[in-house]
């Protein structure tokens, strides 16, 4: 056996890869409770990293003929984790994606390579089992160098373009809620970054020329990494998995068109009617006292369209839909700190009757309007009075 495969350390990983990923990518992909499209993206990606470490299993194990007519696939993986990480994204963040015809383009290169390797996986299994075995001795690729290279980058250039997506989204969220779990988007950051350790890991040992032992170990890691964050985050976070709160509009949609034509139309005083009458109701109604209250919600409370609310909110105030909440909850709770009606209640219990869900979000947005602590306001007027 070879003893880059042998290797007790190289092995253990491979085993744990080939677990993990098998178990992993049928979760995803199978489980009832986890039928929406983005942990399908997931689970295939997932599936798709786990092959080559698979083949690595069966060579070691010594089971590599009985699946010898399928050597060679699991040298394509790398042209499908961009596209796959890609649509990940996509739908995690935006309403109603789904997989359209148009979007086979992706698979483009992916498809070019299938081509390009017709002449291998046309081959006898014997023959390919002699590819694989001068594979593993001296590390020697089906395909040129700089296919590989093209790989990477193919595959970089789609995480780059997700880290936007997930800064859009980022972005989005104060505009559309007065609550904000900062983990969803976080997670979708950490999984791009995790996704591409192993590419740049490996491809930076190759350039160095260091041993291909240390190569395959890295590249072992990284993978072993991801499908371990996958695991872990399924374990302690299982919303994640779930459909992510606040997605955004698709870009370029109908709807989004439209509400573009139509904020184009809103007059002055229309704007100004408006804001009165947000005003108004969180005032008299006092709808900020719900931690999960959106903008939806708060639009519809009103009758007035969600974008003609984002929109003066942006424009007549200079802020967002949750700063403008916070503020209300803030002010709320300024109140109750110095009611002698509500002495006896704790700091946390007037936050959570303000409106806020989370101490660390309650103390900070205190702090940055009125430039002090909760308890030291209190103390603050206690001691004017």
């Amino acid at each position: 056996m070879n003893v880059v495969i042998t290797n007790p350390i190289n092995l253990i990983f491979v085993i744990l890869g080939t677990y993990l990923g098998i178990k992993l990518s049928t979760f995803l992909i199978n489980k009832s409770s986890t039928k929406s499209s983005e942990n399908k993206y997931l689970g295939f990606l997932v599936l798709v990293q786990t092959l080559p470490i698979f083949f690595g299993a069966v060579y070691r194990f010594d089971l590599l003929p009985y699946i010898q007519h399928f050597i060679g696939v699991q040298t394509l993986w790398p042209f499908t984790l961009g596209p796959l990480a890609y649509f990940y994204v996509r739908a995690c963040t935006q309403q109603d994606f789904s997989f359209r015809p148009m979007m086979w383009l992706h698979f483009l290169p992916l498809i070019l390579e299938v081509i390009y390797i017709i002449p291998i996986l046309g081959m006898t299994g014997t023959e390919k089992i002699a590819i694989y075995e001068q594979f593993v001795k001296d590390g020697k690729l089906i395909t040129p160098p700089i296919i590989s290279l093209l790989k990477s980058f193919h595959a970089l250039i789609y995480f780059g373009i997700s880290i936007y997506l997930i800064q859009q989204y980022r972005k989005h969220l104060p505009n559309a809620a007065s609550s904000i779990d900062k983990g969803f988007h976080r997670w979708l950051l950490f999984f791009i970054i995790v996704l591409a350790i192993p590419i740049l890991g490996t491809y930076i040992f190759v350039w160095a020329q260091y041993s291909r032992t240390y190569t395959i170990l890295i590249w072992l890691c990284g993978v072993l990494t991801f499908f371990i964050a996958v695991d872990l985050a399924i374990l302690l976070k299982p919303a994640l998995f779930q459909t992510f709160p606040h997605q955004m509009l698709q870009p370029e949609s109908s709807e989004e068109k439209k509400q573009k034509y139509e904020n184009s139309s809103l007059q002055t005083a229309q704007k100004e009617q408006y804001i009165n009458k947000l005003k108004s109701c969180l005032k008299l109604e006092k709808p900020f006292q719900s931690p999960d209250l959106t903008l939806a919600q708060l639009a519809e409370k009103v009758n007035i369209p969600a974008h003609y609310v984002s929109q003066v909110i942006n424009e007549k105030l200079g802020t967002n839909f949750l700063d403008f909440i916070n503020s209300y909850r803030v002010k709320a709770a300024q109140e109750m700190l110095v009611d002698p009606k509500f002495s006896h209640y704790t700091i946390m219990s007037i936050a959570y009757d303000a409106g806020f869900n989370a101490k660390s979000t309650f103390y900070a947005v205190f702090k940055k309007q009125t430039g002090m602590t909760p308890s030291q306001y209190r103390k603050q007027v206690k001691h004017a009075v």
